[in-house]
């Protein structure tokens, strides 16, 4: 059999359920504010439930095997489907009237890109704004992760969907009781957002405010309730906290779960971890000293701006404190080559991962080193651990077609009249999940997401799964093999 289709359409009907579970909470908030919009939260999540009810019961006797063409299969379906039930409470309240934008400003949530097409974000009513969050927290740590916990109790395992989404490096790391490393996970993450929800009431935040930003900062999507962003509480606290808590979602979650197992070692020896705060500091005090010899600002502010929008752009996060057009060219080059560079594999954030540029570092070191001594045994080592040739291959390949997918899509995004910088900015913020821009479409650009046309917008978000399912796990689709028996 090639597809177990009947367990697609079973697992999809459970996800449906699932994420109409969730749009109850913004319905709640909405009635608590006595707002408008909150009886489209409901109706959304009675819909939700009714259709993901209605297939898993269609479906519940499925065949319980599940094969990796399964797995690619929902994990990149889901993604389409939340986005299509996930618009519902804006299109159905008239908050966003268009179908079109209202699925990209969905798709941008659930990928955590935070490219919006909203231009005066306050005027929307608090459930709609902390239901916009939520898709990013919800996407942040990833829909399928929700899966792997509760398709164990439904007599299918969980790894094949968790390798469909996730890099082999985290998979390997948390074989092979996946569904309760996932369960630990996702207690990680609560506590994260907990914490980092304390720490801005704290500075002045608002609790609804708080846990808003918390949901856009660990899921590193950028969504804010403020049209202005974080610039608008201008507070140094604030973004202090924020730029910690978005370099912890950068990092590799596993390791996290390494600490909790008292697995130091894991965490001290990690060459991706060290690679991801090397870059890190170095390009944002690199960007914050720039700006303070170029601009008449005081050292702290320049640092902590330099600093701040680096970690933003590096974890794909998309906060911005300042218009970073504004500064020197170089640094806006920096910025524009860390949009596709990414954190670390099996975080939250999008790009293309420190881990794979480790490898390709050190086998060129490695190359150089062999070419110097030819008669000479080496191997190259990332994590402790050799790196085969078909690891090598695979990080060389996702290399070609990353940047293959972005030349051909900017080629066709300034079929529309945008030059160089804005078809760059606007490809690589949306295959990289960053959600800013740079050129016009930068902080105070002349242009907004909201004036593209309707085919870049459908193009933009269908990057946007790409880049947030790493590339392959779509590719796949589109091959003559994978639907071949």
């Amino acid at each position: 059999m090639l597809f177990n289709k009947s367990f697609i359409v079973f697992a999809l009907g459970i996800l449906l359920i699932v994420e109409g579970f969730f749009m109850l909470f913004p319905g709640l908030v909405s009635l608590i504010y006595g707002e408008y919009d909150m009886p489209y939260h409901f109706v959304s999540a009675l819909v939700c439930c009714l259709v993901g009810a209605a297939l898993a019961w269609a479906f519940r006797n499925h065949p319980r095997n599940i094969g990796k063409r399964d797995s690619y299969v929902i994990v990149a379906a889901v993604w389409v489907v939340f986005s299509l039930f996930g618009l519902m409470p804006f299109w159905l309240s008239g908050a966003i009237p268009s179908f079109t934008d209202a699925f990209f400003e969905t798709m941008s949530g659930f990928t955590t890109t935070g490219s919006s097409i909203l231009t005066n974000i306050e005027r929307l009513p608090h459930g709609l704004l902390f239901w916009r969050s939520l898709t990013q927290w919800l996407g942040g740590m990833g829909i399928i992760m929700l899966s792997i916990a509760v398709l164990p109790m439904l007599g299918a395992g969980g790894m094949q969907m968790f390798a469909a989404e996730s890099s082999a490096a985290l998979s390997e790391k948390l074989r092979p009781k996946i569904s309760d490393a996932a369960k630990n996970l996702w207690i990680i993450y609560v506590s994260f957002t907990a914490v980092e929800t304390v720490l801005l009431m704290l500075g002045g935040m608002s609790w609804f405010d708080a846990l808003c930003h918390s949901f856009s900062t660990l899921a590193t999507g950028g969504y804010s309730t403020r049209t202005a962003g974080v610039e608008a509480y201008n507070s140094p606290y604030i973004e202090y906290v924020i730029m910690v808590f978005m370099f912890l979602g950068g990092v590799n979650f596993s390791l996290f779960y390494a600490m909790v197992l008292r697995k130091f070692d894991k965490v001290r020896t990690d060459d991706e971890l060290r690679f991801y705060t090397f870059v890190t500091l170095l390009f944002g005090l690199l960007a914050g000293v720039m700006v303070f010899m170029t601009r008449n600002i005081g050292l702290e502010t320049a640092l902590r701006d330099g600093v701040f929008q680096v970690v933003s752009v590096i974890t794909t996060t998309g906060f911005t404190t300042c218009d970073y057009t504004a500064w020197p060219n170089i640094s806006v080059v920096i910025l524009a080559v860390l949009m596709v560079f990414g954190a670390c594999t099996g975080s939250t954030t999008g790009g293309i991962k420190a881990l794979r540029f480790v490898i390709m570092l050190k086998t060129a070191y490695y190359e150089i080193r062999h070419t110097l001594h030819p008669s000479a045994v080496m191997q190259v080592r990332a994590n402790g651990k050799s790196i085969t040739i078909n690891t090598l291959l695979h990080t060389v390949a996702f290399f070609i077609i990353y940047f293959t997918i972005i030349a051909v899509c900017m080629i066709v995004v300034s079929m529309w009249g945008y030059n160089f910088e804005d078809s760059y900015g606007l490809v690589a913020n949306s295959i990289s999940n960053v959600g800013i821009s740079i050129g016009n479409f930068g902080p105070a650009g002349p242009y907004t997401f909201a004036s593209l046309p309707c085919v870049v917008k459908w193009l933009l978000s269908f990057l946007m799964l790409l880049g947030r399912l790493e590339v392959y796990t779509v590719v796949l689709l589109f091959t003559n093999n994978f639907w071949k028996q």
